[in-house]
């Protein structure tokens, strides 16, 4: 296969994918020469920070798969990629360890107002009245918005500093950090108005979608106490700048941000932001999971996803469907030999019928042995389309369910 890489890597990972037979290339994309004029005959595409428009994804012809290193993939046009049938895959919770000690990093920063002491120390200035300040953390309390990967290695650190975490109630948490998040004794809300309500310091570790663009609004900050503190490790859309530029200035909210919601298109250059001379922030580059541990584990779970999908495997793939589609389960055992299935999906289009999502799993024994294909179909089979199922020469028996 060939596979581009639109950021850096490092060159064992590649070499451990050439190794196995791959062709490897890291394009340098400039503005005046763009993915899309890149990508070429790619049929799998890394990214890191570079974002993947329509545009490039129907000007790759050859691309099945498109691998974000790192968690977040709202830089990747995924409803263009569902459209042509690419994949998209993430590597989530590589990078947590070293976004979640920037997090802490920052909040020190911001509490014991070390930028500012350490400009002065570097013009030769000591005033060590002005920054005796400090309230301290131990015993304050933190909301994490966001209890995945990242947000929960934040309150493992934070707990570790005697600080009280809270969280909001959910459910669905992946079942692998149950285990962890019950080691913790920390409070759930169920809603953002009283989670945020009373904590000294709030920490945001969403994704970036419709629904949490500008979460950190007025409302959202009129709730925050005088003088809390905001952490932002995630995405700079998060936060309405404008709306904490004011509560920065009316509620004297203190701020540590990694990420903001226009940043330099290129690693160096001239940045102008609201931002850049207020006292109340301290900041730092889009540099969360930018350490050598991190881009290490990035980049061999992004060796992983690539090569159990030359398997057959998907591994964190986000735009696949996650719940049962079709409105009905047909079971069909056949046998597993050549043309068993053809037929009977030759048979289910005639009927008009949309095959919506199937899975054919095999039996053991020695071969020949049987099959069963699960298969979701867009309408219930008709009785006669049932009994031309069942009269094929490859069809053992066939089963149909409606769905739930």
């Amino acid at each position: 296969m060939h596979i581009v890489f639109a950021d850096e890597i490092d060159a064992p990972f590649i070499e451990s994918l050439e190794n196995d037979g791959h062709r490897c290339n890291v394009l340098h994309v400039s503005a005046a020469q763009g993915l899309d004029q890149l990508i070429g005959d790619a049929d799998v595409l890394v990214v890191r920070s570079t974002p993947v428009t329509r545009l490039t994804i129907e000007a790759a012809a050859h691309l099945g798969l498109i691998v974000r290193a790192g968690a977040g993939t709202d830089t990747i046009d995924t409803q263009a990629a569902s459209e042509n049938g690419v994949y998209v895959c993430n590597v989530p919770g590589q990078n947590a360890a070293a976004v979640a000690e920037l997090t802490m990093g920052l909040l020190l920063a911001v509490d014991r107002n070390i930028p500012a002491s350490t400009a002065d120390l570097h013009n030769g200035k000591w005033a060590k009245s002005e920054y005796s300040a400090a309230r301290g953390l131990k015993g304050r309390t933190m909301a994490i918005l966001g209890l995945g990967e990242i947000g929960l290695a934040v309150a493992e650190r934070a707990t570790a500093f005697g600080i009280k975490v809270r969280a909001l109630s959910r459910s669905e948490r992946a079942s692998g950090l149950l285990d962890r998040i019950n080691r913790l004794n920390i409070d759930f809300f169920d809603d953002v108005k009283t989670l945020v309500n009373g904590a000294d310091i709030i920490s945001l570790h969403l994704p970036l979608t419709d629904r949490t663009r500008n979460i950190v609004d007025d409302h959202f900050l009129n709730q925050m106490s005088h003088g809390a503190i905001l952490l932002n490790t995630a995405r700079g859309g998060l936060i309405d700048e404008a709306a904490l530029l004011k509560a920065m200035e009316t509620k004297a909210i203190r701020v540590g941000l990694d990420v903001y919601e226009e940043e330099p298109s290129t690693p160096v250059g001239d940045w102008d932001s609201s931002f850049v001379e207020h006292p109340n922030i301290a900041g730092t580059h889009h540099i969360g999971g930018s350490t050598q541990q991190a881009r290490e584990a990035v980049a061999s779970g992004v060796v992983r996803v690539i090569k159990a999908y030359v398997e057959g495997r998907m591994l964190n793939c986000v735009n696949l469907a996650d719940r049962p589609l079709g409105a009905c389960t047909l079971k069909v055992t056949h046998r597993d030999e050549v043309g068993a299935l053809a037929a009977v999906l030759a048979c289910l289009r005639g009927a008009g019928i949309n095959v919506q999502q199937m899975q054919n799993e095999i039996f053991a024994g020695i071969s020949p042995t049987a099959a069963v294909a699960t298969i979701r179909a867009s309408r219930p089979p008709t009785a006669e389309t049932v009994t031309d199922l069942r009269q094929l020469k490859s069809v053992i028996r066939v089963e149909v369910a409606e769905q739930a």
